[in-house]
């Protein structure tokens, strides 16, 4: 080996101008070229005429040999796999033959023990003795190549769980492009992922919202500040023929050396909108059917359940309450009063004043609607509407005299309702006293009795928009 570093040098100490020196340098630097060379991690080889005339220790170990085995016992193409035997013949022949001086490939070969091994080969025609010879190094990419296979079949793996996925997965680049489009995603939208690759996401987006979602996400960008990243979001969406739909998006993210990425999960949620639209609308149903039912045996409470239902409504919209939840207290206000089907109707509908056992009946009917309400699972507290309807901030109500924030605000808002139907409409033992003296009723008891928001929200309605009741006495 130490010749052979020799021969590499010798042509670059032709300016020198003594034997004595040339023949100093030539063996310091051939000791230096194979200490350098025997402690390398990697392989390297030097073949003349078929046969290794040098191996290092580290060529050795990777085919699981000792350096003399292979120089004493085997030609290169003994220990090449067979399938890439004709590959190397034509790497060392191009070489020998002058086509090419310098050469590079990737090849398996066969460890002592059977097991296969890969190398990435560098390799150069040189002069030896006088002779051709083909030399060059071997870096073991085995393990490399395993983790790449590995990283490709888990990348498949991944793959085959997106495109079994129904919903739409879409992955966007710093520049909102799309980079990455799920087979669910052409089903959810229509394009397919040609159509939408390198596109921006607004392309999915009612035209309306896109101008805002671009100012959105480049404050983000800007700001470093992802408030929809990890939480579930309802948005509209828009498929490739135009038409809109109700989507479910879960947002995830991740940095790399170009910047944020992120990927979203689409779900069309039109089915599950248009079955709770039955599902709420077969509840209404049922609870007016409730209300009814009430009306028959006490005519002023069926009414008065219907028209405090619509009072409540009004007033939730004008504090600008989630629809949902407004869709709640309209509920309980239908049902508010169901209690009172265990109130002698006699006395419901007595022309005079109530004694005190008399009123004591009257007032169970919180606590007897309360009992009816909660054994249905409604997604809304309405049961304890029912129950807290009567009561005041000042804890002077019933049944149990809670007061303030203990009192839900479905409640509250119930409260200043059922207060004012009462004195807008006629009863067995009154006249109706109208809409002014009921708003000086609740504005006189605001901030005591009844929550200052419900109480203006309602005054409003009625002095400034205009409200009037819809539901007449006949329902």
């Amino acid at each position: 080996m130490r010749e052979f570093g020799q021969g590499v040098l010798r042509d670059n100490l032709k300016h020198m101008r003594t034997t004595k020196h040339k023949a100093k340098i030539l063996q310091e630097f051939g000791e230096f070229f194979q200490t350098t060379v025997e402690a390398s991690p990697i392989g390297a080889y030097l073949v003349q005429e078929d046969r290794f005339v040098y191996v290092n220790k580290a060529l050795a170990e990777m085919l699981g040999y000792n350096p003399r085995e292979l120089i004493e016992h085997f030609s290169p193409l003994d220990v090449i796999h067979p399938g890439d035997r004709a590959l190397v013949e034509e790497k060392m022949r191009e070489r020998l033959e002058g086509k090419v001086e310098a050469t590079r490939y990737v090849v398996r070969g066969i460890r002592k023990d059977g097991e296969i091994v890969c190398g990435e080969v560098f390799g150069r025609l040189i002069a030896f003795r006088g002779k051709p010879a083909l030399c060059g190094t071997v870096v073991d990419i085995t393990e490399k190549l395993k983790l790449i296979e590995s990283l490709r079949e888990r990348e498949n793996l991944w793959r085959a769980i997106l495109d079994a996925a129904p919903d739409a997965i879409i992955t966007v680049n710093p520049n909102a492009e799309i980079i990455g489009w799920s087979k669910g995603a052409e089903k959810v939208f229509g394009y397919k992922a040609e159509e939408v690759q390198g596109k921006r996401l607004e392309i999915i987006m009612p035209p309306p919202l896109r101008e805002k979602f671009a100012a959105e996400f480049h404050l983000a960008l800007k700001t470093k500040q992802y408030k929809h990243v990890g939480h579930l979001k309802e948005v509209p969406c828009m498929r490739k023929s135009g038409d809109e739909f109700p989507a479910e998006i879960s947002l995830s993210m991740w940095e790399t050396k170009e910047g944020p990425h992120f990927v979203g999960i689409v779900r069309d949620i039109t089915e599950r909108k248009e079955a709770l639209w039955r599902w709420q609308n077969l509840l209404q149903e049922l609870v007016r059917a409730l209300s009814t039912a009430l009306q028959v045996r006490d005519p002023y409470t069926g009414r008065h359940q219907l028209r405090v239902a619509e009072l409540c409504k009004a007033i939730a919209e004008e504090m600008g309450l989630p629809r949902d939840r407004i869709e709640g207290i309209y509920i309980g206000a239908l049902l508010h009063d169901i209690g009172k089907l265990a109130v002698p109707a006699e006395i419901l509908s007595k022309p005079a004043k109530l004694n005190p056992t008399e009123r004591s009946l009257v007032e169970r009917h919180t606590t007897v609607g309360y009992e009816i309400l909660r054994k249905v699972h409604f997604p809304w507290p309405v049961a304890e509407m029912a129950l807290q309807h009567h009561e005041r901030l000042d804890g002077s109500g019933y049944p149990k005299g809670i007061r303030g924030d203990r009192i839900i605000l479905e409640a509250r808002i119930l409260a200043v309702a059922d207060v004012v139907e009462a004195m807008c409409s006629h009863r067995p033992y009154r006249v109706a006293k109208g809409v002014d003296a009921a708003l000086e009723e609740i504005e006189r008891g605001k901030g005591t009795l009844y929550d200052p928001q419900v109480v203006d929200a309602c005054s409003r309605l009625f002095r400034e928009k205009g409200f009037r009741f819809q539901t007449g006495y006949d329902l």
